[in-house]
């Protein structure tokens, strides 16, 4: 297992999202709270979720203890890549992004007020 860098360890936290288990808001908080909240906000549902939301979509999902780093970050590069240089594929995504945010809208709640406890208790011990 290779060391990730900041943003790949964005991207593997912001994945727990989509496995088909319980959703450990706290531990994603403590993993991201480096960044504003309309960071983690973009990274999420611009980044994260048009790989990895397939996984809650299906009858049966696959993923349900966490995502293979070595699969979704080369999936997550190549997504980006196409964001820019695809006219059809960025489209396609920024429509799929709507249901992202409609769907995730109880749990994105959660993590805010995580993230900002967070947020919070790092600058109390500034």
């Amino acid at each position: 297992m290779k060391s990730l860098n900041e943003k790949e360890a964005v991207w593997m936290a912001l994945s727990d999202f989509f496995i088909d288990n319980e959703i450990n808001h706290e531990y994603i908080a403590k993993r991201v709270a480096h960044l504003t909240i309309p960071e983690i906000k973009h990274i999420l549902f611009y980044e994260v979720a048009p790989i990895c939301m397939s996984n809650l979509l299906v009858p049966t999902p696959t993923v349900w203890e966490g995502f293979d780093e070595d699969c979704i970050i080369p999936e997550i590069q190549q997504h980006l890549q196409e964001m820019q240089s695809n006219w059809l594929y960025n489209h396609k995504v920024l429509l799929k992004i709507k249901f992202y945010k409609v769907f995730l809208n109880k749990d994105w709640s959660k993590l805010m007020v995580k993230v900002s406890q967070e947020q919070a208790k790092q600058t109390d011990d500034l």
